[in-house]
């Protein structure tokens, strides 16, 4: 008899499940990150632009599969073209205009930038300026 109401009551125990409670957030009084500092901005871009596979075609100071990262930007602060545009796939490019090199890039851009925000996108585009205005000095 013991053990019958053992199991009943082992029964009763289990199915007897404790209710989950789903919590509402107010997505306004979540507070937003806050300004990343230029010291933040630069490693996240340097983190985003080697993440996302950039180094693969684009080296720092010199020509890789594509220009370096000094070359693009100098071309579009000489041209005063918007990157973040061009990554976004809202601009046409301005540096390595053959049909060809268009494509790859295209393509590239489509799978690595694919999701990426816009926030993050201007933090890679400030990582390449930064890089260009470093070698200006």
């Amino acid at each position: 008899m013991r053990l019958i109401l053992f199991f009943i009551g082992f029964l009763m125990a289990c199915s007897c499940k404790t209710e989950k409670k789903s919590i509402n957030i107010d997505e306004e009084a979540v507070p937003q990150r806050s300004e990343l500092s230029v010291e933040s901005q630069l490693m996240l871009g340097n983190r985003l632009f080697s993440e996302k596979t950039c180094t693969t075609c684009h080296a720092v100071s010199s020509k890789k599969v594509g220009p370096s990262v000094k070359e693009i930007m100098h071309v579009y602060r000489e041209q005063k073209g918007d990157i973040v545009a061009f990554l976004k796939g809202e601009a046409e490019p301005i540096v390595d205009t053959i049909s060809a090199q268009v494509d790859i890039m295209q393509e590239n851009i489509d799978g690595f930038l694919q999701g990426v925000s816009d926030e993050d996108l201007k933090i890679i585009a400030n990582y390449m300026l930064h890089i260009d205005e470093i070698s200006m000095d």
